[in-house]
This record gives structure tokens, C-alpha cells and sequence, in this order.
């Protein structure tokens, strides 16, 4: 089915999705993510926390992403579906923002693992702003392309992360001490956390699918490629990536580069793994905003979310990465639950979205689902501090809180999915 952004000469297949969705994972903030949870664990928890957070993810990939390449709608047009006009642009302001939050975090620590690596190798003496700036321009740049580019970064890109991150793993791995153990000196962490972590490093992703899936060939080569590389790949990445902090008891990413060598490979992991990952937050939040702010053109917001993220990045953002990534964790997954029951529940079919592609601004706006996601938030924090629970992980239980609520909300509205002749009550 073609629309407009999608011709029938645009589609990919699984393999080309597949690989752009794991170029994503593969990136800075999965050895900051994996380095503490595998310190603070000791990597067999780790292990398991790795494999329930991938698995939330891979379920909730799937589903976006079927629904992505069945309507060839953008992330943006679901939810204005789902949402309405403002509630819509509310969701997707979020989302961006998010994203953008992600982009300084990671041009932050690329910028400062620059100056560490080559001040130590070369002898450069550059401040470490400039480094922030010269990255983030070249993303730019890449993210300005489109999809295409994002595409033919990930055939090549991809396959060479993989490589160092196994190298990685298999040089340290004989130097761990203990597999049952935290790293000594680690910040506790409970496993609900961790695994709410490990859905936050990625959350994000899964509910901006659509804006990838909707160029795969078809709903089967959509659902194989967001279930292989967020269900398969994604957790054997994590662990593997979070082996070298263990060996070296480092959760520091410039104290393992120290305690490594500073060698070249493994700062050449860390750098392609950053572009592959800021290329992606930039397209995806630029194209959500680009849909928010109709008057201005896509080129142009991209350049203003990158200049926006560049002057983030300058402050110290990744202290604060694992509290931003529960808060992610939380608030985001409920969007995408949402914009699901809508589409397969709510619908005659996710097809019928499609073919109701209005502007969002011509849409009533919509209080349950706003209602619906403020209340799963809620309740996400509830579960967070420990006082309500259903399964005692946050990110779980935000989104099975705003399902529920929602179609509470909607009970009038269900219809059983792939009924094409009924119509919307």
C-alpha cells in the first residue's frame, strides 16, 4: 500500500530494517547503559535483567512496527489519530524532546571520550566543545538525507559495531573476576530498575518505529526485523558490551578506554556507535517537530533540533542518564500503548487509520487518551517508589495501566481487529 512519503519503490526489506533498528541500539547509550547495570548487578542478573527489558521492548516493537508498515503512517500521524489535535502534539512534542535529550547526552560523552582518547594518543590539546560541535554538524548533515542516508549508513555501519563489540567482549572476557558479582564501588541498583532501564534506553525507539517500519516491504518483514534485533540482537549486544566493565571493574566508559589501552578499536566502537545512534534522534525528532511546526520546512528543523541538542550537550548531561532513562521508562511506553489500542482494537483495522489521514489540527482533540496516559504515568511513578505495583516494574506497569484505562475509557468503541465491515461505533 502506498502513501504519500512511502512509494511502492520506497520499500525495503527486513534485512535493511533489521539493520537500521540494531545500528540504533548499538550506540552510545547502550555501553553506558550496560557498563552500570552489569556493575551494579554483577553480570548474571545483568543477564536477566538485559533479556526482560529486551523482550518488553522486542513485544512492543513488533506491534508498532506492524502497525507502522500495515498504514504507512508516521509516528506523528497515529497519534494524532489516537490523540487528536493538540493532545497529539503534546504526545509527539515529548517524544521529540526526548530524543533531543538523547542527542546531548550522547554528543556530550562523544565529545569528552574525543578529547580523552586523542589527547592521550596524539597529543591534542582541542577543548572539548569543539569536538561536540564538529560531531554534531556531520550528523546533521547525514540526518538532512532522510531516511536513504540513515539507510545506507546502517548496511555498513552496523555489521562493523558488531564486530568490535564482540572483539571487545572475547579480549576481556577471561579477565572477569566474578560472574555473580557487582563491580566493587558500583551504585546499587534494584532489578525493577534495571530492567526499567534497559526499556528506557531504547523506549523511545520503539514508539517512533513507524517512521522506519512503514518503508518495509511488509507487515512480515516489519515484525521480523523490530523482533530479531530488539528481542535477539539487542540483549546479547547489552551483555556483551557490558562484559568489558566487569573484567576491568570499570563502569566509567573513560576508565574502560583507560584500562583497555585506549586503543583505537574500541574508541571506534564508541564513535560509530554514537553517529548511528544521533542520526537516528535527530530524524525522528525532526520529523515529529516538522509535523508540529507546519510552516517550517524539514531541512530547517533539523538544523534547529541539532543546534538545540549541540547547546545541551555542552552542559554535563550524562550524569543524570539513568534517572532520565526511568523517567523515559515511564512516561513514554504508555504513548505507545495507546496509539495500539487505537489502531488494533478501536479500529476496524490498522488500515482504517490509514485511510483517515486528516491533519491532527482538524481533529477534535480527545480527553480520554490524554486522561489515560497522565493517570498510567501516574501509576508508573506509583510503581517506582515502590507503592503500587502490579508485576513491580514500572515500565510494565505503566503499560499495562494505560491499556487497560483506555480501553476502560473507550469500552463503547471495541471492535475485534480485521473485522473489515463494521464500522466504528
Amino acid at each position: 500500500m502506498s502513501t504519500p512519503g512511502v512509494g511502492a519503490g520506497d520499500t525495503l526489506s527486513g534485512l535493511h530494517i533489521a539493520l537500521v533498528i540494531i545500528g540504533g541500539t548499538i550506540g552510545m547509550a547502550v555501553f553506558l547503559v550496560s557498563a552500570q547495570i552489569g556493575g551494579s548487578l554483577g553480570l548474571q542478573r545483568a543477564a536477566w535483567a538485559f533479556g526482560a527489558g529486551c523482550l518488553i521492548l522486542a513485544v512492543m516493537g513488533s506491534l508498532t512496527s506492524y502497525v507502522g508498515a500495515t498504514t504507512r503512517l508516521t509516528t506523528y500521524q497515529l497519534c494524532g489519530q489516537a490523540f487528536g489535535g493538540v493532545g497529539a502534539q503534546l504526545v509527539n512534542t515529548v517524544i521529540a524532546l526526548s530524543l533531543i535529550g538523547w542527542f546531548a547526552v550522547i554528543s556530550n560523552t562523544l565529545g569528552s571520550l574525543s578529547d580523552f582518547v586523542f589527547s592521550r594518543l596524539y597529543g591534542w590539546e582541542l577543548p572539548v566543545p569543539l569536538y561536540i560541535v564538529a560531531s554534531s554538524a556531520a550528523i546533521v548533515g547525514v540526518a538532512i538525507t532522510g531516511f536513504r542516508g540513515i539507510d545506507k549508513i546502517a548496511l555498513w555501519m552496523t555489521p562493523a559495531m558488531l564486530l568490535l563489540v564482540v572483539y571487545a567482549a572475547l579480549r576481556s572476557m577471561d579477565q572477569v573476576p566474578h560472574w555473580d558479582r557487582p563491580v566493587e564501588d558500583a551504585t546499587p541498583m534494584r532489578f525493577s530498575a534495571a530492567v526499567s532501564a534497559v526499556v528506557g534506553s531504547y523506549i523511545a525507539g520503539v514508539i517512533i518505529q513507524p517512521d522506519y517500519s512503514r518503508f518495509a516491504r511488509n507487515a512480515r518483514h516489519a515484525v521480523g526485523a523490530a523482533f530479531v534485533a530488539l528481542g535477539l540482537c539487542f540483549p546479547t549486544v547489552m551483555f556483551l558490551a557490558a562484559i568489558p566493565g566487569s573484567a576491568l571493574s570499570q563502569v566509567d566508559l573513560r576508565g574502560l578506554l583507560l584500562a583497555m589501552g585506549v586503543g583505537l578499536p574500541a574508541f571506534t566502537l564508541l564513535f560509530l556507535g554514537a553517529w548511528s545512534s544521533n542520526v537516528l534522534c535527530l530524524y525522528s525528532s525532526s520529523l515529529s517537530m516538522s509535523t508540529v511546526i507546519r510552516r517550517a520546512t524539514y531541512w530547517k528543523v533539523v538544523v534547529t533540533i541539532g543546534v538545540l541538542g549541540t547547546l545541551l550537550a555542552l552542559v554535563d548531561a550524562q550524569t543524570y542518564l539513568v534517572n532520565f532513562l526511568v523517567l523515559l521508562g515511564i512516561t513514554i511506553p504508555p504513548v505507545g500503548a495507546i496509539y495500539l489500542v487505537e489502531a488494533l482494537l478501536l479500529r476496524r483495522s490498522p488500515r482504517a487509520l490509514a485511510a483517515d489521514v486528516r491533519p491532527s489540527r482538524q481533529r477534535v482533540t480527545q480527553w480520554r487518551p490524554v486522561l489515560a496516559w497522565a493517570l498510567a504515568t501516574s501509576f508508573g511513578f506509583a510503581v517506582h517508589h515502590e507503592l503500587l505495583a502490579i508485576t513491580g516494574v514500572s515500565s510494565i506497569d505503566a503499560i499495562l495501566a494505560s491499556a487497560a484505562i483506555f480501553l476502560v475509557l473507550n469500552h463503547r468503541r471495541i471492535i475485534l481487529p480485521f473485522n473489515g465491515d463494521q464500522t466504528d461505533a
